[in-house]
């Protein structure tokens, strides 16, 4: 045999077989995948399917608690600063959640690094309640409401 035929064989080896831990894994990956994309697309398919196809003149009007909309509803204008004040309120009523798992282990020995850590968390939120009073949006004035 020659070298060149001995080295062409050593390229052909068969492959180790796959590991079958591995092989499970990748199947469920695979079956959670494959899930994933049926949980997202069935609702925009049974919306296509199941939606009504009518278009009623009144599917672009203004509707608000059941009462029809009279006068210029569409053209009102709101000042944002309500929305920026519920938005914050959303964003820290999320936050303090995070801090309940905290409180309920702190018994059980989160030591020093789990106080740093709650401690490091409540001052990133204290600042940025700082933050939003020095940009004065939880001013609740009528000048801060104008769209000015």
């Amino acid at each position: 045999m020659t070298e060149h035929t001995a080295h062409a064989g050593a390229l052909f080896h068969a492959a180790p077989p796959p590991d079958p831990e591995l092989v499970a894994d990748g199947f469920v990956l695979a079956i959670f995948l494959l899930f994933g994309v049926i949980f997202a697309v069935a609702p925009l398919v049974a919306n296509y399917l199941l939606a009504p196809r009518s278009r009623n003149p009144h599917i672009g009007a203004t509707y608000e608690c059941g009462i029809p909309a009279f006068g210029q509803a569409t053209s009102s204008r709101f000042g944002v600063f309500y929305y920026l004040y519920a938005l914050i309120f959303i964003v820290f009523e999320v936050d303090v959640l995070y801090l309940f798992p905290i409180a309920r282990i702190y018994r059980q020995g989160v030591g020093l690094a789990g106080f740093l850590e709650m401690l490091v968390f409540v001052v990133i939120l204290f600042m940025a309640i700082v933050y939003a009073w020095k940009k004065g949006v939880l001013q609740w004035e009528r000048e801060a409401l104008s769209l000015r």
